[in-house]
């Protein structure tokens, strides 16, 4: 392993370790904790006006559709989805981001603006561009990580 691949190995393990360490500190000391995957779950949900189906969130979190309902459950509990009956379909429901799940959502998108004005303060534009490009192959590698891993177990 060259410097670079081993200082870099160094920071990712560090910006992980720190993510999960932020995580946990918020469920610790916030009166509602929120996962990643319950803020992925209104992010997606956002996206479409009239809601999507609990079987089509399950689908894009890659969890099982009883895991989604329980993540729907407490997202309604909290006042930032609600539930309803898809016309014709009785066995079908349907779930919608609220008011105040977008005002949750707009304080989310602040915080990563914040964090993205904060990794890139001093950088000229071309570093930012090289910074963008290294930030898409590491989702690539995410992404066909998860898919070798369930591809692996089917």
């Amino acid at each position: 392993m060259n410097d670079f691949s081993e200082k870099f190995n160094h920071i990712i393990a560090e910006a992980y370790h720190n993510v999960l360490l932020m995580e946990e500190t918020k469920r610790k000391y916030s009166k509602a904790s929120f996962s990643f995957r319950d803020r992925n779950a209104i992010a997606y949900l956002l996206q479409y006006e009239n809601g999507r189906t609990v079987s089509a969130l399950a689908e894009y979190l890659r969890i099982s559709r009883p895991s989604a309902s329980s993540l729907v459950k407490k997202l309604e509990k909290h006042g930032l989805v609600r539930r309803y009956g898809q016309p014709g379909n009785d066995r079908s429901t349907m779930v919608a981001v609220t008011r105040k799940g977008k005002m949750f959502s707009a304080y989310q998108r602040q915080y990563r603006e914040l964090l993205a004005e904060r990794v890139c303060e001093g950088m000229t534009e071309e570093e930012k561009e090289v910074l963008y490009r290294g930030f898409c192959q590491l989702n690539e590698f995410f992404e066909e990580s998860i898919n070798d891993t369930l591809d692996h177990h089917k």
